[in-house]
Order: structure tokens, then sequence, then C-alpha cells
């Protein structure tokens, strides 16, 4: 997951970027507190352009999560970086690290934070931990400076994004700044070249993949050791959950969905009651079908086990998979390893009636700034530079696009409408029936970027996005964006998406002491009957043990929440 994790913190921001620079990447917004917190004065005494640089250094001490496999430039750090270092000479803001954790390690390191009162000036939080530390009384409300230091632009973001604001408003007080919500549902990805070859139509349910895995295979498509479908790797999930709602790149939840099963998140009985939804009939039967498709060799044997299942994808053993709209980010070596590596996206497997279903991404990362912080405006700034067009001095002392380990307090932020406006206006200006000085360049930076370098990469016929109508060498850097735009994100916004949200989408009172517990026993029996080291049996029995430990409690609460 390096790869994706490094590309996806561009990819994603710089497809939901405000900024007309390409190197510009998401951001949020914080404001005042009332009452105790010290902060509120800073918003109300003192007269502040939201973008213009502080008359003297102020200091932001973070709490920060860190990959440590990242390779960063020189000698840089996450804390001394080109990023910092242009927001210190810039804008006199100076991030330091209160403390450092791992990415895995992140969320202890913040729930200690929060047990113990210690906490940093800002963190990225959870919507459990956001919610723990506002019952707490452990947060500034800003409220009054998000109202008078965010920036138009940063406003606009969130009254485009309908709920989000409202989400994080207790007692009608501002307690953090959201993501904004990427769009997302998993799509079927497939060597269309492998397809066409052996004459194989485009797939609609999840007997259709399931032919064209065992024809891909009997065909050694990809040499002697041919996969079939891959996906969940070690240490990966077999679905996106509640608390990984936008997790869709690598795992298997469109073969739960097409059977309208929603493991992983709480939906609604015939009753209206909530139910968890990994303790349904319907995920018991989607079980046994990706146990049978182990069996008979069309998933990958080394599901759950495999160290790296990009490396598979890569080398051109693999031709099925599933993942979202942005995926050919993270297809780039496949394509150069094998420049006619036609990766397609469908909107397939679809359920018995036709509808191809999905659970509903929602944010999950908050900024959130500690009560009586001195100086709130500064963290707003951050969010105000962090979606706003850059200004000169960015281009010389950065002047690339950096990722979420450069950038503090990263978040991905966007407009509501910011990927269909991107993919349906470079068609356009693809296809004459629009001028690129008519694109929307203020709120949609990016997408004249798009727009700008579209005729560069992309050949007639230009309705067509198969691999092979496409310059991949005259503007390598945006022929990545444009291909995955294009050719996955035209698909994604053309599909009808039937949306299924969680119930509950933080953790409830019982959940914080059973949770960890509960999911381990979810994730070893449900990939013991996949692989068949278990009778499907064993699904009934984690169901009795679920409840018992936990999971009838857990269920009251749930319900108590609608």
């Amino acid at each position: 997951m390096k790869k994706s994790f490094k590309t996806l913190a561009v990819g994603l921001v710089v497809a939901l970027s405000l900024s007309a620079c390409a190197s510009n990447t998401p951001s949020d917004n914080p404001s005042s507190n009332s009452g105790n917190n010290s902060g509120s004065n800073s918003a109300t005494d003192v007269v502040v352009n939201p973008l213009e640089k502080f008359p003297e250094p102020i200091e932001v001490a973070i709490g920060r999560g860190i990959d440590p496999t990242y390779k960063y430039e020189g000698e840089d750090t996450a804390e001394n970086n080109l990023y910092t270092r242009w927001l210190k000479d810039s804008y006199n803001i100076v991030v330091k690290h209160e403390w450092e954790a791992s990415v895995a390690d992140y969320g202890q390191k913040v729930s200690l934070a929060i047990g113990s009162n210690d906490l940093p000036d800002a963190m990225l939080v959870n919507e459990t931990q956001l919610r723990q530390m506002v019952k707490a009384d452990q947060l500034a409300d800003l409220t009054d400076v998000y109202n008078k230091f965010g920036t138009d632009r940063l406003k606009q973001i969130y009254e485009s994004n309908p709920g989000l604001l409202e989400g994080v408003t207790f007692d009608g007080k501002l307690y953090a700044l959201p993501e904004t919500t990427l769009p997302s549902a998993p799509m079927t990805w497939i060597r269309k070249d492998w397809l066409d070859k052996l004459g194989l139509e485009a797939p609609k349910s999840l007997e259709d993949l399931e032919k064209i895995a065992k024809a891909f295979i009997d065909n050694k498509m990809g040499g002697d050791k041919t996969l079939g479908i891959v996906g969940t790797q070690q240490g990966g999930a077999l679905y996106s959950t509640f608390l990984s709602s936008g997790d869709h790149y690598m795992n298997f939840s469109p073969v739960f969905f097409s059977n309208n099963a929603y493991p992983g998140i709480w939906v609604k009985d015939k009753d209206g009651n909530a139910v968890y939804g990994s303790t349904t009939a319907e995920t018991r039967e989607s079980l046994s079908k990706l146990r049978d498709w182990y069996a008979s060799g069309i998933l990958d044997k080394e599901i759950g086990l495999r160290k790296s299942t990009q490396e598979v994808i890569t080398s051109g053993q693999a031709g099925i998979f599933f993942g979202p709209w942005w995926t050919p980010y993270n297809l780039m070596d496949s394509i150069k390893n094998d420049p006619n590596a036609n990766w397609r996206p469908y909107t397939a497997p679809v359920d018995a009636a036709g509808k191809f279903n999905s659970n509903q991404a929602t944010g999950s990362s908050y900024i959130v700034v500690k009560k009586n912080y001195k100086h709130p405006e500064a963290v707003i700034k951050m969010i105000n530079i962090h979606v706003s067009e850059k200004e000169e001095s960015y281009k010389t002392a950065v002047g690339k696009e950096l990722t979420s380990q450069e950038i503090p307090l990263f978040l991905i932020m966007g407009l509501g409408d910011q990927l269909e406006y991107a993919v349906k206006t470079t068609q356009k200006v693809l296809t004459g029936e629009m001028k690129l000085e008519d694109v929307d360049k203020l709120n949609y930076g990016f997408t004249y970027e798009l727009a700008s370098h579209v005729k560069n990469v992309k050949i007639e016929p230009f309705d067509n996005y198969d691999i092979q109508y496409w310059d991949q060498q005259k503007d390598p850097d945006f022929f990545t964006h444009l291909y995955s735009h294009l050719n996955g994100g035209s698909t994604f916004v053309d599909a009808d998406v039937h949306y299924v949200k969680s119930l509950a989408t933080a953790q409830t009172k019982t959940m914080q002491t059973k949770w960890t517990n509960l999911k381990k026993i979810e994730d070893e029996t449900f990939l013991k009957i996949i692989m068949g080291t278990v009778p499907i049996e064993e699904f009934d029995a984690f169901v009795g043990k679920w409840n018992e430990q936990g999971g009838d409690q857990i269920t009251k609460e749930v319900n108590e929440l609608k």
C-alpha cells in the first residue's frame, strides 16, 4: 500500500483541489471560541486579512501521523520541508510537532492524548474521538473564528457539501472542520485487452465475473501464473466499514453489495431496526460465494496473505480487481510494464434487480483545536492557504505537487460537484463544445489544468478511453491525471449508484471497549470461511458469539441513535 498511499495523497487532493495550480492541495477551516477560550479575543479584537502574513511568527504545535516508508527530498522531514518552510517564510506560521506517531499508531496516540488531557494545539481526529473531546470540554469553539477568518472559497466548499458543518456543531458551537466527502463507489477493473482477445462481453453479474476470471486463467492471459480475481492483501480489509467508509480500493465490497449485503456498516432490517450488516443472511450468502470462488481457483489463493496485491497487478499476472474511480493513479506501473494493458472500469456486479449498489462514503477526518489555544486563526489561515490559489512565492519555494506527508493538518477538500465538473468540462473542451477560457478557473482550478492539457494526451476517437487512444509520452504527468478522470471518473459520474449509508458513523460507548475484539473475531472468521478452513456454518456461530460478547448491547445503542 506504500505506493497507493502516496498516489492517493496527491491524486485525490489534486482532483478535488480548488487551486488553479497543479501543485495545490486541500484544506479545512476553524473559528474562534467564546466563553473561556482565550482564542476568541484574537477573533474579535484583531482585523486580519484571511491570507495576509502575520506580523510576528505564530507557532502551531500539532500531533502528526507519519508514514515511516515515505521518502522526503534531501534532508527534509515531516516537520521541516518545502511546504512548512514556505508557510514560515510567507505567512509567519511556524509548525512544530508536539509528537509524532506512525500512521498505524496514530489513532492510539490521539486517544492517549485525549485520555490524559495533554493535547497539541491542533490535530486530526476521527468522529469517535471528536465526540469524546466535545463531551470532555477539551475543544475550542470555532464558530466566530471560522465566520471571521474563513475565506469565501473555504466557506463555498462547505456550502457545496450540505450537512458537513452541521455534523460537527454541538449546542450551536462549531467544534471541528471536517474533510469533504469524496464521491466513491467500487467498480470492477478489468484488462479489456484480455476481454477483447477472448471475445468476451463486459460483465454485469457475479456470474459474468466468474466466467471471465475462469477464461483468463484457462487461457493463461497473464502467463502460467495467471490469477483470476485479486484483492485484500496482508493487513488489509475484506470490505469497507462504517469507520472506513471510503475504503474501496482492492477489497471485495462489490461482491457483498451485489447480494444486497453490507458487512461492516449498520443498516435497517425489514422492521426498520438497526442491524449490523456483517450478521445478516445476505452476508452469509456472499461469504459462501467467495468460498466457492476460492475453492475453484477463481479467487487469489493468497487472499489476506499476499504482501502486495499491487505487485501482481503491475507484473501482469492479474486481470480483475475492485476499486474506485481514482484507481488509475495506481495503474501507472502496470501500464509502464505493458503499454497495452487496457484497464477499464465497469459498474458491475449489479444485484438481481439490476441495481449497482455501494455503501455511502462519509468523512472520517476532522481538524480540532484545543480549548484556550491563543491563535486558532492561525489554523484557519493554514486551511485558507490550502484551498486557495497559491501566491507566486509558492512556485519558487515549492513548485511541485506535495502529499499529506509534507502538508500539515492535511484534509481532502473540494466542492461537492468537483469531480463531475472536472469530467464533463474536460470532455467538452476536448471535443470543442466548450472553450478553455470558459472554464470556471476560479472555483475549479484543477479542472482548468486538466482541460489545458487534455489535447496533449487524448487522441481520437475522443469518446473511447481504451489505452491505445492515449499519447502516454507527450505529457506524462497529465496523462496520469486525465486517464484517471476520463477513464475512471467518467464511468463513475455516469453511473446510477444506489447508496446505503450506515446508521452509525462513529463508535458508541460499548464499542470503545468491545469493538477491537469483536472486529478481530469477525475478520478471522470470515477469512477462514472464504479459505475453507472452517465450514460455512461457522458464520452462525460467529453471529452468536458476536451478540454475546457485546454486539447485543451495541445494537441497542445504535438503535438509540436513529
